[in-house]
């Protein structure tokens, strides 16, 4: 697993880059990003609605496809109906993401924090996910302007937090094996 984390020292680098393009994206547009985000979601809920059903006849079962089907296209006609209430849903499952996401990058720094020695980066990764994610929790009716300016906060935070994760990644990796090995 060590070997493989060193291997890929660019991978939290990128994601830490793109979180952060993604954040002040967001920042930028909040009014646009949550139209844009509920449309798409709305968009590909009904789509994927209909070729599970569509797949469902065709197999003549009315089993899981059939049913699932259902449920994301009734899922992509209420975010279209009632986008306010699609919206708490939606920072509900982000708040859920971002907390067991932080849960996992603790795990991992404590598994491996004897193998590395960078995993606090790891931890406040998680803890800065945690943080997002119980804030999110605690209030989500706050008002979604006030939570894509979180959103785009928090992304543009773990998007440091990562960039700095691979960047001592690549130094620990270095120290440990000479280039071109």
């Amino acid at each position: 697993m060590q070997s493989t984390l060193l291997d890929y020292w660019w991978v939290p680098l990128v994601r830490g880059i793109v979180a952060i393009l993604f954040g002040v994206l967001v920042l930028v547009w909040p009014g646009i990003s949550i139209l844009a985000f509920l449309t798409i979601i709305a968009a590909f809920w009904i789509v994927d609605g209909a070729f599970s059903i569509y797949y469902a006849a065709k197999a003549r079962s009315r089993g899981w496809p059939f049913w699932g089907g259902l449920i994301s296209v009734a899922a992509g006609v209420a975010a279209i109906a009632a986008p306010g209430l699609a919206a708490i849903s939606i920072l509900i499952v982000i708040a859920i993401w971002a907390i067991t996401r932080g849960l996992l990058d603790i795990y991992s720094a404590i598994k491996f924090h004897r193998e590395i020695d960078f995993e606090w980066w790891l931890a406040l990764s998680g803890a800065v996910s945690i943080l997002f994610g119980a804030l999110v929790l605690a209030n989500p009716a706050a008002g979604a302007l006030a939570m894509v300016t979180l959103i785009g906060a928090f992304a543009i935070a773990i998007g440091v937090v990562l960039i700095l994760a691979g960047l001592r990644i690549r130094t620990f990796r270095n120290k440990r094996r000479p280039m071109g090995v």
